[in-house]
């Protein structure tokens, strides 16, 4: 269990400096609850380059839609760590918190695993089926998710590109797409993880056609304010908590070296934030 999103494994996970990605945020937000964009679409796919933020933004979703009680399950993948850069884990865990989330499939989805002790071992779509698809059937049919305010349906899967089987990470999509458009699965998903090239073609695949959008972190989203805002509080919080904090110059960095830094960065939030804190 230590790929959710509140998981003591994963202490002090990176989420959004506050006043920054606020736009990104909204979107996403009103995404979630249906207030934007009225083109039906099931999966929301964040991608950007490394150290675009994207761990940060649904940490910080994430936070947001549990306060809420508006959120399913989470499965944050971590290529360094050998429980979560593997798909394996994956369906289990999402099972587990949805069965939490809504304790009147908890018994179905026991009985399943009661009587296929085995069903972690099979794949990924007979895990979907019996322990996720089959348990919200009759929630689904009964209108249970039709108001996202009330009862939740978002899951988020984080780094999908940090699963370490290329072949795995396009039969999770598949398995998903499937899910969806066969299985009238009631449930929206946000997938983060970089445009590569494996991915790409499996959103392009029929399977997928239709079900798919993306958010894109690229300028569009003013990336060097929100880094501004990052730098000149991380600063500040330097020159008043630092032991020798008597000794900072009022002055301390100038302009020119914040322009500097938000130029070295490149739109990308891992760089500043490596910068603050070394």
């Amino acid at each position: 269990m230590g790929a959710m999103h509140d998981s003591s494994t994963r202490f002090d996970p990176p989420k959004c400096h506050p006043n920054t990605r606020v736009a990104v945020l909204e979107y996403i937000m009103g995404w979630i609850f249906g207030r934007n964009d009225p083109e039906a679409y099931w999966i929301l796919w964040l991608y950007g380059p490394a150290g675009a933020g994207k761990s940060a933004i649904l940490q910080t979703i994430a936070e947001i839609c549990a306060n809420r009680k508006s959120i399913l399950a989470s499965f944050f993948f971590g290529r360094s760590d050998p429980t979560r850069n593997t798909f394996k884990p994956l369906i289990p865990t999402i099972a587990c918190q949805i069965a939490v989330a809504i304790p009147e499939i908890r018994p179905l989805v026991e009985l399943v695993i009661e009587r296929d002790p085995i069903i972690f071992d099979k794949s990924i779509a007979t895990q979907l089926q019996s322990l996720i698809i089959h348990p919200l059937k009759d929630l689904s049919a009964s209108g249970f998710f039709s108001n996202p305010e009330i009862n939740p349906r978002l899951i988020i899967i984080d780094g999908l590109d940090e699963c370490n089987d290329p072949k795995a990470q396009s039969m999770i999509l598949r398995a998903l797409a499937d899910a969806i458009r066969a299985q009238k699965l009631p449930l929206i998903f946000i997938i983060a993880r970089r445009p590569e090239q494996n991915i790409q073609l499996t959103f392009n695949s029929d399977s997928l056609a239709g079900l798919w959008k993306s958010l894109v972190l690229d300028n569009t989203y003013k990336p060097n304010d929100d880094i501004r805002t990052f730098l000149v509080d991380s600063f500040q919080e330097i020159k008043s908590t630092h032991p020798h904090h008597q000794y900072i110059p009022n002055d301390w960095p100038s302009e020119s070296n914040i322009n500097h830094l938000i130029k070295k960065s490149s739109g990308q939030f891992l760089y500043a934030s490596v910068v603050v804190r070394y």
